[in-house]
C-alpha cells in the first residue's frame, strides 16, 4: 500500500470553504491549498442529499444547528451525482483535474453506512436497505437514517461500481470512509483489493477506531481521542502528561500502525458542535500553532481544517449555507491581519520541515522526561540519518525546562531561549532542533 507517514491532508468542506459553497468556487483556491505545502485535498461529501422536511429524520446535530437545512451531507440520495448545491458532475471533474494540476491528489467521501430512504435506488432494489419484519424501512436510534443491508451482494457491487466510478470518470485518488468501522470489514476489503489490482497507488482513509480496519484494509485511521486530548491540554489546563498516556494507549491498540493515525486539533464534527468558541478563541492563535506543531512532528498523519491557515475564527456550521442558516464560513479577511500573515508563514514551514526531515517522515519516537511535564511536551524523533528534540510549552504562561540534552541546530522555534540545557518558553512557546 501507499506509504503515508509523508502524507498531509486538507480537509476542505463546500460549505464553510467560500461564500459560495460550491467546486467551481473551490477549484480557484486549489493553488492557495497547493501553497501550503499539503499532499491530499480530503473533500466532504457532494453526493445529491436527501432533502427532507421531516425534522423527525433530521441528525442531533443538524437539529442542534438551528439552521433549518433540510440538507444533510451525510444522507445521500444518489451517489453517482453530484447535488446541485456544489455544482455538476462536470464541475466536479474540473474541480479534480484542476487539484492534480497543482500537484494535489483528492480523497471523496464515501458515506456508505446510511442513505436517505428516499434514495434513487430504495424501490427498484428494496434489498438495498435494512428492513422491519413488516418490510418497512429500519430506522435506528442513532442517524435516523436508513441502513445499507450489507447481506445484499447486489448492493456491495453497486456500491464498488460508485467508487470504480469515481476514480475512472473523475479521478479520484482515494476516499475518506465515513464511519468505516460500522460497514463490514470484509466489503472494504474486498472492494480496494479488486481497486488496487489497477489502481496501486489507491488512498483510504478510515473514519474509525477499529485496529482491524487499519491492519491491512486502511492507509490511515482517524485519532479522534488524541485530538481532544490535544485541545483539552492546550485549551483546557489538562496536564501535557495526558498526551504521553494517550499515545501508549494508542500503541498497545495499533502498535507499528500508530503511525497511520491522523493527527489534527479540528474537523468538520468538531468545527460545526463547538459553536462560535472556536479553538483560535479558547487556545488563542499562539496556542493553535503550537498544538500544529505537535500535529505535524508527532506519530501519524497530519490533517488540516480549511481555514486554519489564516486563523479563521468564524463559526464553521456544516448545515450552515447560503440558503440557510448564519452564513458561516471561512473569515479570510483574517489572512490579511499580522496574525493571519503570520499563520501562512508558520504553516508553509511547519509543513516543509515535515517533507524535509528524515527524522519526521521515517523517525521512531520516544519520549523525553522533562522537569515541567504539566507544561511541557518533549519527545524525540530519530532515523537513520536525523535526530530531532521537539519541546512545547502547551500553556499559555512562562515556563522554563530542562531536558538534560545538547541542541546543535534549531529548525524552528517561536518564543523560546535556549541556556544550556534549559529552556525559557513564553506563553504557548516551542523548539525544534536537531541534537
Amino acid at each position: 500500500m501507499v506509504k503515508t507517514s509523508n502524507l498531509i491532508i486538507y480537509q476542505l468542506a463546500l460549505r464553510s470553504f467560500t461564500p459560495e459553497g460550491t467546486l467551481n468556487a473551490a477549484k480557484l483556491l486549489l493553488p492557495h491549498i497547493a501553497s501550503l505545502g499539503v499532499d491530499i485535498v480530503y473533500l466532504c461529501p457532494f453526493c445529491v442529499e436527501e432533502n427532507d422536511d421531516d425534522i423527525s429524520t433530521w441528525s442531533p446535530r443538524q437539529i442542534a444547528s438551528e439552521t433549518g437545512n433540510p440538507k444533510n451531507p451525510y444522507k445521500i440520495a444518489d451517489y453517482f451525482n453530484v447535488d446541485e448545491e456544489y455544482g455538476t458532475n462536470e464541475d466536479l471533474k474540473e474541480f479534480v483535474k484542476e487539484a492534480h494540476n497543482c500537484g494535489l491528489k483528492v480523497l471523496f467521501d464515501l458515506v456508505y453506512l446510511h442513505c436517505g430512504k428516499g434514495a434513487v435506488f430504495v424501490e427498484e432494489h428494496t434489498d438495498f436497505v435494512v428492513r422491519n419484519e413488516d418490510g418497512t424501512i429500519l430506522v435506528p436510534d442513532i442517524w435516523p437514517f436508513a441502513r445499507l443491508n450489507f447481506d445484499s451482494k447486489e448492493l456491495r457491487e453497486y456500491l464498488y461500481t460508485n467508487m470504480e466510478t469515481f476514480i475512472t470518470e473523475y479521478g479520484a485518488d482515494g476516499f475518506r470512509c465515513d464511519v468505516g468501522d460500522s460497514v463490514p470489514l470484509d466489503f472494504w476489503k474486498d472492494s480496494f483489493e479488486r481497486l488496487r489490482k489497477n489502481f496501486p497507488n489507491l488512498i483510504t482513509l478510515n473514519e474509525g477506531r477499529n485496529p482491524e480496519y487499519i491492519k491491512d484494509v486502511f492507509n490511515i485511521g482517524y485519532g479522534f481521542e488524541w485530538t481532544s486530548c490535544i485541545v483539552n491540554i492546550f485549551a483546557r489546563g489538562e496536564s501535557a502528561s495526558k498526551l504521553k498516556e494517550r499515545y501508549y494507549e494508542e500503541l498497545d491498540m495499533y502498535g507499528e500502525n500508530i503511525s497511520r493515525l491522523t493527527r489534527t486539533v479540528d474537523t468538520h464534527d468538531t468545527a460545526s458542535d463547538c459553536g462560535s468558541d472556536r479553538n483560535e478563541i479558547i487556545m488563542t492563535d499562539r496556542g493553535v500553532e503550537a498544538a500544529l506543531v505537535v500535529t505535524n512532528t508527532f506519530d501519524g498523519v497530519p490533517f488540516l481544517w480549511n481555514g486554519y491557515e489564516v486563523c479563521d475564527n468564524a463559526e464553521n456550521n456544516m448545515f450552515s449555507n447560503r440558503f440557510y442558516g448564519r452564513r458561516s464560513c471561512i473569515n479570510w479577511s483574517a489572512g490579511f491581519t499580522e496574525k493571519g500573515i503570520r499563520r501562512m508563514k508558520f504553516i508553509k514551514n511547519i509543513h516543509n520541515l515535515r517533507h524535509s526531515c528524515d527524522a519526521l517522515k521515517n523517525g521512531k519516537m520516544k519520549w523525553v522526561d522533562n522537569n515541567a511535564p504539566d507544561e511541557v511536551l518533549s519527545y524525540i524523533k530519530v532515523s537513520e540519518n536525523q535526530k530531532l528534540l521537539i519541546t512545547v510549552n502547551t500553556k499559555n504562561k512562562p515556563v522554563k525546562v530542562n531536558t538534560q540534552i545538547t541542541v546543535n541546530n534549531i529548525l524552528m522555534r517561536s518564543d523560546a531561549v535556549i541556556i544550556g540545557n534549559a529552556v525559557e518558553f513564553k506563553p504557548y512557546g516551542y523548539v525544534v532542533a536537531e541534537i
